[in-house]
């Protein structure tokens, strides 16, 4: 039990520093458009979300999926509206078996 303990631990700090390097590169491509109390406060973000990355990496990942899904179904809904046909005319052709229309 106790050798579980400590590799769950180690993992969990082992996991920190990569987080913490990429959020931070991240971060460094939007550095120039924020003032200097924003960059402490994305800074101090991303220090307690490396802290806490058990638990904002699940969500992250669920908001990221839901990002998805949402532009998949906005894709394929583009695609459908693409290859339907548009209706030509109003009247059917005359081969079209309908006992309304006569020929007479």
């Amino acid at each position: 039990m106790q050798v579980l303990l400590v590799v769950s631990g180690l993992f969990y700090v082992a996991v920190m520093p990569v987080l913490f390097i990429s959020w931070l590169e991240f971060f460094r491509h939007d550095q120039d458009d924020l003032t200097k109390k924003e960059q402490r406060i994305s800074g101090l973000v991303i220090a307690i979300a490396c802290l806490f990355w058990v638990i904002v990496l699940p969500f992250a990942y669920l908001e990221l999926l839901d990002k998805f899904k949402r532009s998949s179904r906005a894709a394929r809904l583009y695609q459908k509206m693409l290859t339907v046909p548009k209706i030509q005319s109003l009247t059917p052709p005359e081969d079209f078996p309908c006992s309304n229309f006569s020929n007479n």
